[in-house]
């Protein structure tokens, strides 16, 4: 009897002893993210220097062979256990603390795009008509900032680090192939984070829970016919942008929560036959963007009930649509609140801010990563009004400032932090 007494008032001890731990991480993290914001700034020219070397030496989607080298190198010289090729040239780098708890991860994009215009910096692309006018050298130098603060304090923290360096965003198809290649195993993540460099003054980070990017549908319609059926693709046309609630001439500009922007793509392909009275056919296709789970299935609705009761005459059509072709950026409410209360405390002087409505025609496939596992997206500002330079993706004249490195570095890595000493 004395032993179960002795029993029972450990096993009773236990919930205090847990908390009592719990306590001891948090008093730890204010010190513990000193020591880290300290290490972040001893590298910040090194990571500065990475991003200059991305920045000369862009590569294509699904051609990311150098910069998936140098992250590697990077990554195993910091301690991390690194796969490579996964669904195409992604990498993955693991950091696990002697300490159990949480999976948390970050990713980031690695490939340019095709570009003409002149690069307006020093460091300017060596690969003719080749360039990182969307930021994703910044993002890679702020994965692999993460990398040094995690990994010179690596006996302080709980849990596993995961970074996702993923290819092919800007075809939309990275996420995906990452995902197809079993990218979270064999330690899914209980949280995964992002940065998208955007025109905000560099200091600045901007959220929102829920919908923040827009997500993509494909349509696509086969119509047939006697003689030319030119007629009816022109009323397929006409009956798919008419659900549209963004003027084409606004595309650009921020539209609020529920709307409809369809982007059709080149005039229909047609084949018709000379012979009189013969059958023709016609394809019609295009993008619908919307906001959000609901206005996505909303949007399909409304495009295929427009479609069938279109006055098509002889001609009979044939519908695909996909409605999931990006998922767009949806962020877990309860993951902004915790992040942005880390940020505030431990990165005070960076401005975070919340996003209102979307630009319809921006994307990303970060949302495949959330819909696995709950997950948030930071626009990073990269401009510098006092240079005079603007940081809005796929522009010509996109600057990306380099101190943008640090902010994301060290306001990422406080919220991932915190969500590893979460639990």
């Amino acid at each position: 009897m004395p032993v179960l007494v002795r029993s029972m008032s450990c096993l009773s001890l236990l919930p205090m002893l847990f908390a009592l731990a719990v306590q001891a991480q948090s008093d730890r993290a204010p010190h513990l993210f000193e020591q880290i914001s300290r290490h972040l700034g001893q590298q910040e020219r090194t990571l500065i220097d990475i991003r200059h070397d991305l920045h000369r030496h862009p590569e294509l989607s699904n051609e990311e062979v150098r910069t998936a080298g140098v992250i590697t190198a990077h990554l195993e010289g910091l301690g991390f256990e690194v796969r490579t090729g996964v669904g195409g040239h992604g990498v993955v780098g693991m950091l696990k603390s002697a300490q159990p708890g949480p999976v948390v991860a970050f990713r980031a994009d690695m490939d340019a795009v095709r570009s003409n215009a002149p690069d307006p910096v020093n460091y300017r692309s060596v690969v003719p008509g080749m360039r990182h006018i969307c930021g994703h050298d910044v993002h890679v130098a702020v994965g692999l900032g993460i990398a040094e603060a995690f990994a010179a304090t690596r006996d302080e923290w709980p849990g596993t680090v995961m970074l996702i360096f993923q290819p092919a965003e800007e075809r939309g198809t990275g996420a995906n192939a990452m995902l197809r290649d079993n990218v979270f195993e064999p330690m899914p993540p209980d949280a995964i984070f992002a940065v998208h460099t955007t025109p905000y003054p560099v200091g600045t980070l901007a959220t929102a829970p829920g919908a923040m990017m827009a997500g993509r549908a494909l349509v696509n319609v086969t119509l047939q016919g006697p003689g030319n059926v030119e007629e009816a693709a022109a009323t397929v046309r006409q009956a798919l942008l008419s659900l549209s609630t963004v003027p084409p001439n606004q595309m650009m500009d921020t539209a609020p929560p529920g709307f409809i922007f369809v982007q059709l793509f080149n005039p229909a392909l047609s084949a018709s036959s000379e012979d009189a009275g013969s059958s023709s056919e016609a394809t019609v296709g295009g993008q619908v963007m919307t906001l959000g789970a609901e206005d996505r299935a909303r949007a399909k609705a409304l495009a295929l009930e427009a479609l069938q009761s279109a006055d098509l005459g002889d001609a009979t059509l044939e519908v695909t649509y996909n409605d999931r072709f990006l998922e767009g950026v949806t962020n877990d409410s309860a993951l902004v609140e915790l992040a942005n209360a880390a940020i505030e405390t431990h990165v005070p002087s960076v401005d975070v801010q919340k996003v209102d409505g979307a630009i319809p025609v921006f994307s990303e496939d970060f949302g495949s990563f959330q819909a696995r596992t709950p997950g948030i997206m930071y626009y990073l500002g990269v401009s510098n009004p006092e240079a005079g330079t603007v940081g809005m993706p796929h522009t010509p004249n996109y600057v990306a400032d380099d101190a943008a490195i640090l902010v994301g570095s060290r306001a990422i890595t406080a919220a991932m932090l915190e969500r590893l000493m979460a639990e």
